[in-house]
């Protein structure tokens, strides 16, 4: 079968993602309860985690059209090096700011802050930026420039500022950045290709796509409940973990997301479209940042668990972004 010629758009949202967010709280607090009714079941089903992770990221990048890649490049290039430059020159050293203004006595959670904050999220911010009122074309076209760029900009960072905050190695360091994030995508890429050529767009998108979300969405919540088994012993006996990094992750996320858009919009950008640079530059890759800390940072352990306890604040920030985008003022 012949590829089909028209144009490929994002898929629209089904029910299941547009109630994800409640979703994911369900399974942290449901990975908590069972940490802390049955503990051991976290370490029993821990050398799961890999796996989980790995299907968390493969059909996001399966997804991505990188065509979209040149098209940004041509015709929304004031969109897209806004957002390529918020997302790999400040954001890191805005999240190295926050970690020393309010965690320079906690330097391993001072390290989950840096990690959750260096890669942009190329999965879930597109239902986050569509709920906003986003331009879904461009919001695909940017989760394409960040799936390519990342590859290169996290290691450098963590490299860069993470130093003696927290025991690594850099070997691991790459070794996790290949294994989390070059691999599935190579594989998401092959995937592509493969199935485009055989089966072509329609096919692609009517079947293929909403599998691998199905599959997406199930490897995050069993993760999710895995990962809050495994470590909500220490965050519901250190409670205070949470507040510690309530405060620098809230302000990181509402400071890019008002900065994102409100530049956008002093540049020239439509509502729709600085809203979708906004939350492009607020969406972080938490699969990553859990991926690299229990990879690069077992020496550590509460890297792990401040990287785990990021989707508690994220997600309700997230929320509220939502909330206030749809009700900013729509003059174009």
């Amino acid at each position: 079968m012949k590829p089909s010629t028209h144009r490929e758009g994002p898929a629209a949202l089904g029910v299941l993602e547009k109630g994800f967010p409640l979703l994911i709280l369900f399974c942290m607090a449901a990975g908590l309860l069972l940490g802390r009714v049955v503990p051991q079941i976290g370490h029993a089903l821990e050398p799961l985690i890999p796996v989980g992770l790995f299907l968390m990221i493969y059909p996001t990048v399966t997804k991505v059209p990188f065509g979209e890649i040149r098209r940004a490049a041509a015709t929304e290039r004031r969109p897209a090096g806004l957002s390529v430059f918020l997302n790999y020159i400040v954001n890191p050293l805005l999240l190295y700011a926050f970690g020393w203004l309010f965690l320079r006595d906690h330097p391993e959670l001072w390290t989950g802050l840096i990690l959750l904050g260096i890669a942009p999220c190329i999965g879930m911010v597109l239902v986050w930026a569509d709920l906003g009122g986003a331009n879904n074309p461009l919001s695909v076209a940017l989760m394409a420039w960040n799936s390519l760029i990342q590859i290169v900009s996290v290691p450098v960072w963590i490299l860069l500022l993470v130093g003696t905050k927290a025991p690594m190695q850099a070997g691991v360091v790459l070794r996790s950045t290949f294994l989390y994030l070059v691999l599935p995508l190579l594989a998401g890429a092959l995937t592509r290709r493969i199935m485009l050529r055989r089966k072509g767009l329609t096919w692609f998108q009517a079947r293929l796509v909403p599998a691998l979300g199905t599959l997406q969405l199930i490897a995050l919540l069993a993760t999710l409940v895995l990962m809050f088994a495994l470590k909500g012993d220490v965050i519901l006996r250190q409670p205070e973990l949470i507040v510690l990094m309530a405060a620098p992750l809230a302000l990181f996320f509402l400071t890019l997301f008002n900065v994102g858009y409100w530049v956008g919009r002093l540049f020239g950008l439509s509502k729709d479209k600085a809203v979708t640079v906004g939350f492009h530059v607020t969406g972080r890759n938490f699969e990553l940042s859990i991926a690299l800390a229990i990879a690069a940072f077992a020496a550590a352990p509460l890297v792990a668990v401040s990287t785990v306890v990021g989707p508690l604040i994220e997600v309700p920030t997230m929320l509220g972004l939502v909330w206030f985008a749809r009700r900013l003022p729509g003059v174009p």
